[in-house]
């Protein structure tokens, strides 16, 4: 995991293929946590369009490291997380001083997931949850399905007005 000091981040490239320093993010969400308009921003500048960069990675093993250390799971860690790794493919690779760590950190989210197991988990962690678990364990398809499947309750519910049970 890439120290949030190291200044290689200042070089780092988000979903725009432009460079995006997204230590300040972290750092919040390690302090307090991040509100609902500054996750918008982050997978705004993180993911766009199916195009994620070096950026993306580096910030996947803080997701994890910050779901670990909380006493509540954000679903977004695990979309986010789940986003990066299905886009991984089409996109360059993690460059080589954070593959490791972003490898690590796929692997360990459904140990993270289990820690939390005795806490209430609305829908969108369970679906993100379950989606991160898929991958992890080489099942592109299943996480795929899973985060396609949130993408279309929100535009049912949000731009159509349909309600999901």
């Amino acid at each position: 995991m890439l120290p949030l000091d190291d200044l290689r981040w200042q070089t780092y490239k988000g979903g725009y293929h432009l460079h995006f320093d997204a230590t300040p993010f972290l750092r919040e969400l390690y302090e307090n946590g991040l509100p609902k308009e500054r996750w918008l921003e982050l997978w705004d500048e993180l993911h766009h369009q199916g195009d994620v960069d070096s950026a993306s990675y580096a910030v996947v093993p803080h997701l994890l490291n910050a779901a670990r250390l909380s006493r509540k799971l954000d679903w977004n860690c695990f979309g986010l997380l789940a986003t990066v790794e299905l886009c991984r493919m089409d996109n360059s690779a993690p460059p080589p001083e954070i593959a490791d760590g972003y490898f690590a950190a796929i692997e360990s989210a459904p140990a993270i997931l289990c820690m939390h197991a005795d806490h209430e988990w609305n829908e969108l962690l369970t679906v993100t949850g379950a989606a991160c678990i898929a991958l992890a364990r080489g099942n592109r398809t299943l996480g795929n399905v899973l985060i396609r499947l949130t993408d279309f309750k929100a535009i049912l519910s949000e731009e159509l007005g349909i309600g999901w049970q």
